[in-house]
């Protein structure tokens, strides 16, 4: 039989190898992130030990009326069992105790896993899924790229490290977000650890004008996730130009693997990803999202076992 229970900081490093890397941090500060909200899944089988076998991990925006799932996993000896489905219906009924009212998940087509995820989606009630955008997935031949050759930038532009952005200026951005960029193409997420090494920033004229931040998800990959230029520069060809410093400072470092994702609302992106990534990609899928409705109400367990 399994139990799933909520975790905190103390009972959670058991689970860490069943998410991501980069997810790792929010298991192991639960206790001081308000944020955050895991569930764990342990399989006991008489007197023997119990094992780790299923973890939800999932991010509560501070403002916001949702969550999100960051990862579900189950080890793969016990699928098939109910037990990611238990870990989703108690997150439910925390989130419902919490006053969230919605629960959203993101999930990538052509994986041997999407056509199980689709299925449970439809039989729990959740939302019929909408396609998000593209990702282009990539490893080291993409240095075969002629393009990646042209990284100077047009006169009065320069890039810098985002990473060395000054604290006034990160704060006159982040007011911005709504009106000069979109909430997608945030350069500020903080579910990801940002990739120092090759996130970069544009100014001109002695503003910040656009960016290309990166996340590192895993040892070997860098996930490219917001590029933003501002109007007045778009047909400059700095876009271009800052995406490939940063994809040519991964490859000095020598990461394997790169994933560029572009939301459906930005077709020019989209379209010049496909001309110039597109022939030197190693996949291609697209980003999908549904969600479901969660009626707020109190008074759920915190725990249960499933026999």
């Amino acid at each position: 039989m399994f139990h799933v229970s909520q975790l905190d900081s103390t009972t959670s490093p058991a689970y860490e190898s069943l998410t991501f890397q980069y997810a790792r941090p929010l298991l192991q500060q639960l206790n001081e992130r308000p944020t955050s909200l895991a569930l764990g899944a342990e399989w006991r089988d008489g007197a023997r030990k119990t094992e780790a076998v299923g973890l939800l991990l999932l991010h509560c925006p501070a403002g916001s009326e949702g969550a999100e799932v960051v990862s579900l996993f189950v080890k793969a000896p016990y699928r098939r069992r109910g037990i990611g489905t238990a870990l989703l219906r108690l997150a439910e009924g925390l989130l419902q105790e919490r006053q969230r009212s919605k629960l959203s998940l993101i999930y990538y087509s052509g994986k041997p896993i999407t056509p199980a995820i689709e299925s449970f989606l439809h039989r729990e009630g959740w939302s019929p899924p909408e396609t998000e955008g593209k990702v282009y997935t990539a490893d080291m031949r993409i240095a075969e790229a002629p393009w990646l050759q042209k990284t100077g930038m047009p006169s009065g532009m320069r890039s810098f490290y985002w990473q060395e952005l000054p604290g006034e200026e990160k704060t006159r951005l982040e007011k911005l977000e709504g009106s000069l960029y979109p909430a997608y193409l945030s350069p500020f997420k903080a579910v990801l650890p940002l990739e120092k090494r090759n996130s970069l920033g544009l100014r001109a004229r002695g503003e910040t004008v656009g960016w290309c931040i990166t996340y590192r998800i895993a040892e070997d990959t860098v996930l490219y996730d917001s590029v933003y230029i501002a109007p007045e520069y778009r047909l400059s060809g700095c876009a271009f130009m800052l995406i490939a410093q940063s994809i040519s400072i991964q490859l000095e470092h020598r990461i394997p693997r790169a994933i560029f994702a572009v939301n459906r609302e930005a077709p020019f992106m989209r379209r010049m990803l496909d001309r110039w990534l597109g022939p030197y990609t190693t996949g291609i899928s697209e980003r999908k999202s549904a969600h479901k409705d969660l009626c707020v109400k109190g008074g759920l367990a915190v725990g249960t076992s499933h026999g």
